[in-house]
């Protein structure tokens, strides 16, 4: 019946609102990822953007003039928007804007993690992507790991401080990690993306430091196991029977060691991409079948990108993270990974706002039953 519901409304004009910008240090990638949805909406798709500016404030924003002009949020208060309970998006005079779906196209804290998503729910509006729990469990890093390592999935060697908790300045600090990991490590916030705020280190020095940097986005910091291995990505789909799709390859090249904010975004030139994986078909359906079950585990929807770590002399595989966001720029790898598999982005965004009506739908019923 949900289906039917669903395939109704697609069968019609569908109002989809791109969510875009947010309060995260990821502000600028999301207007990047937004603009290539946008780009990319089939004709049975009426678009309506909505900017969140750096403030947390909503703004509905103009459609660009041109195809290759970039977006960006434009506060503008005759244009603000807000969320009433069982309410939708209303606009400044408290009208409420038509729309049928939200696709909130928004990358770290305060749009990934579960908080806008359950905004979201409680205006009951319909959305795409995974819902506040698997939202909020995908981005911390630690908790997703704790979740995987239950289900006995392999994940990448770590240990987790907290700020305010461990004692961070301890002079011997860095000398036991490197003894309990290895050299070298990785230091990151827990909660954070598009490798913002990762170091890798050596000595005590640049552990310090790193500890430091990490410490500025988040009050939990992982330290990882320097693994030498082949960065591998894997992309995922779907609510009640997730499809992994042929997983990609990344190369980091030039100046960086690892696929860094700069080389995803600001260097051209900063890695190579491959799809798929130059890797046996073995271990490729293995990692495939790993990606479906570390999805299912955390609880994700619609969409998400599973990022593995294969060991060079060994293959073992092991679990880095989960993006329940991922990156939907022009270079980005998720869109790469779908049209391998015979999806391409427009697809991708049909089958986003397909899932979307049909779980709104679902969830409506499940809370009319119950009232």
């Amino acid at each position: 019946m949900f289906a039917w519901i669903a395939h109704g409304m697609m069968a019609c004009m569908v109002h989809v609102a791109i969510l875009f910008g947010g309060r995260s240090c990821e502000h600028e990638v999301s207007c990047v990822s937004a603009k290539s949805v946008l780009n990319h909406l089939s004709s049975h798709h009426d678009a309506l953007l909505i900017g969140i500016g750096k403030n947390g404030a909503w703004y509905r924003q103009n459609l660009p003039s041109e195809a290759s002009d970039a977006l960006k949020v434009v506060p503008d208060k005759a244009n603000q928007l807000s969320i009433q309970p069982s309410g939708g998006i209303v606009n400044a005079m408290g009208e409420k804007i038509p729309l049928d779906v939200v696709i909130p196209v928004l990358h770290g804290s305060y749009g990934e993690d579960g908080r806008v998503q359950g905004l979201l729910e409680i205006a009951r509006v319909a959305y795409a992507g995974s819902g506040v729990l698997g939202s909020a469990v995908g981005m911390d890093k630690e908790i997703a790991r704790k979740i995987w390592q239950q289900e006995g999935l392999p994940v990448v060697p770590y240990r987790t401080l907290r700020v305010g908790t461990d004692r961070l300045e301890d002079a011997k600090l860095p000398d036991k990690l490197f003894a309990e990991l290895g050299n070298p490590l990785f230091v990151k916030p827990a909660n954070a993306g598009s490798s913002i705020g990762v170091s890798r280190v050596i000595n005590r020095s640049e552990m310090i430091e790193a500890l430091k940097t990490a410490a500025i986005y988040d009050r939990k910091i992982l330290v990882e196991k320097g693994v030498i291995g082949r960065e591998i990505e894997c992309a995922v789909m779907g609510y009640t029977q997730p499809e992994a799709f042929v997983p990609g390859e990344i190369v980091p090249i030039g100046q960086h060691l690892f696929y860094d904010y700069d080389a995803k975004y600001i260097d051209p030139n900063g890695a190579l991409l491959h799809v798929p994986a130059d890797l046996s078909e073995s271990i490729l359906q293995s990692i495939q079948d790993i990606a479906v079950l570390a999805y299912r585990a955390v609880d994700a929807g619609g969409l998400a990108r599973v990022d593995f770590l294969v060991d060079r002399k060994t293959d073992e595989l092991l679990l880095n993270e989960i993006n329940t966001m991922p990156g939907m720029t022009p270079i980005s790898l998720f869109p790469r990974m779908t049209a391998h598999g015979g999806l391409d982005f427009t697809a991708v965004i049909d089958r986003l706002v397909q899932g979307a009506l049909e779980e709104f739908a679902y969830r409506e019923a499940l809370s009319y039953s119950h009232s």
